[in-house]
């Protein structure tokens, strides 16, 4: 049997299984290298990566189940105090792609850090005249076939294969 003898909802199990594997028996995993200490806030909040992927059976049925579990669940995270972190974290570049929104910032000993939007926004790269159709809702609702939290997995793999 071939990976692509599996049907989509075995992959789905296999890798969420995966995930919990990584991040109970990895503590790098969000740290990557960087001390964990320096993540650390008292201030914790829940949010929902992508909510407006929640969505019924029939729409499920007609554009497909996708990562939509994983968009619409509530995640505890740590909030990030860019006064305190790294000494003060100074904006110093807005950008992203056609797709995504960034922030550059730098700390008070001259690293540059760079935060993405995990949520992408598709409809810049339609035609003027789609951006603001169901042509274009229809694409940003695709969004939820990536899996939200794929960063999490592919990180220590790729420091235990070697890859930067």
């Amino acid at each position: 049997m071939n990976i692509s003898q599996i049907n989509i909802d075995t992959k789905k199990n296999i890798l969420q299984f995966l995930l919990f594997i990584l991040i109970i028996f990895s503590p790098e995993v969000l740290s990557q290298n960087i001390s964990d200490d320096k993540f650390t806030s008292d201030v914790k909040k829940y949010v929902i990566p992508g909510e407006n992927y929640k969505a019924g059976w029939l729409h499920n049925f007609i554009f497909g189940k996708h990562w939509r579990d994983l968009w619409t669940t509530p995640i505890q995270v740590d909030v990030l105090e860019i006064n305190k972190f790294g000494g003060g974290l100074v904006p110093i570049k807005r950008g992203g792609g056609f797709q995504t929104k960034s922030l550059r910032f730098r700390d008070k000993a001259g690293l540059v850090w760079k935060f993405r939007s995990l949520d992408k926004d598709p409809a810049k790269v339609l035609p003027k005249d789609l951006q603001e159709t169901l042509v274009a809702d229809v694409i940003q609702d695709q969004i939820s076939s990536s899996n939200p939290f794929a960063h999490l997995i592919v990180a220590p793999i790729l420091k235990a294969v070697g890859v930067l």
